[in-house]
């Protein structure tokens, strides 16, 4: 009969309920009789989080750092004596200059960076005024700490070189001061005219232009940007859920490997026989024997 049938159905699924509760609270009592080792797993690795949590708090620049960017374009001086004074020829050429700027170690090598930190150390009377007395431009000093710190892309012969840095006065002072050693040394690093005069300008009887570099746009006021460690809070949050799951896998481990029998259900289980009768347990020393009430 379709009725029956519906009832027979009806009963399996309610059976088949009845059994996912009973696993489930014996996964529950397995968890819980070893609670103390999920504890002391989680807390562990919650002790060395939040010591990696509150040192990248502490660290300047570790979470947010701060940029700022500079744009130059590099070009040819003009001589009255050059051979080819053809206007896309010293187009291409500028963006050849250019793309060596980028491309080569220029910006990156230590003769580049330290005249950077000594030229902001020559601005630091205009930084005082801008960003106060108590200005912090970070380890300024540093010349391999500053070319770390410097980013550039190029389109055709402009270029902008940005400097990523813990502080924002000194994310400016860099970029500021790259901007000024590029446009007055630039001929000296490009080395596009042999030269021995310091500014490296084309002399009068020169046939071949010197490289020259004009700044287009100023260092721009320092922005907030994400950090180098900031991907590091995330590793230390999938580092807690790990740690959690490991304890709860290592609670069951350590009960299945536990071969004592705690209960009936313990005894059930392993025996596959019916408990008819159950000892019950002594009562405790120091307190009254509980009574049998009579019907």
């Amino acid at each position: 009969m379709p009725f029956k049938e519906g009832v027979g159905s009806e009963h399996e699924i309610f059976s088949q309920k009845g059994v996912i509760t009973v696993e489930l609270r014996a996964y529950w009592t397995i968890l819980w009789r070893r609670i103390w080792l999920v504890a002391l797993i989680v807390a562990v690795v919650g002790l060395y989080v939040g010591y990696q949590y509150y040192h990248l708090h502490k660290t300047p620049g570790a979470l947010t750092a701060y940029n700022s960017g500079v744009t130059i374009q590099i070009g040819l001086q003009a001589s009255a004596h050059a051979s080819d004074p053809s206007y896309a020829d010293n187009v291409t050429t500028s963006e050849v200059l250019a793309d060596t700027l980028i491309t080569s170690p220029i910006l990156t090598s230590k003769e580049f960076d330290a005249q950077v930190s000594s030229q902001i150390g020559a601005d630091m009377s205009q930084l005082k005024q801008e960003f106060g007395s108590g200005v912090d431009l970070g380890n300024w000093q540093d010349p391999a700490a500053i070319g770390g710190s410097l980013n550039y892309t190029r389109a055709h012969s402009l270029v902008s070189i940005s400097a990523t840095w813990p502080t924002p006065a000194g994310a400016k002072a860099i970029a500021t001061a790259v901007g000024e050693v590029t446009t007055s040394s630039i001929c000296t690093y490009l080395e596009y005219v042999v030269s021995k005069d310091v500014s490296c300008a084309t002399t009068p009887n020169s046939t071949l232009p010197g490289v020259t570099a004009q700044i287009i746009s100023n260092a721009s006021n320092p922005s907030p940007v994400p950090g180098p460690s900031v991907n590091k809070i995330t590793l230390l949050y999938v580092m807690l859920i790990v740690a959690l799951f490991i304890g709860i896998a290592l609670a069951f481990l350590a009960d299945y490997l536990d071969d004592r029998i705690r209960g009936k259900d313990d005894a059930t289980n392993l025996l596959h026989l019916p408990v008819f009768a159950e000892v019950p347990r002594p009562p405790t020393v120091g307190q009254p024997k509980t009574q049998a009430h009579s019907g």
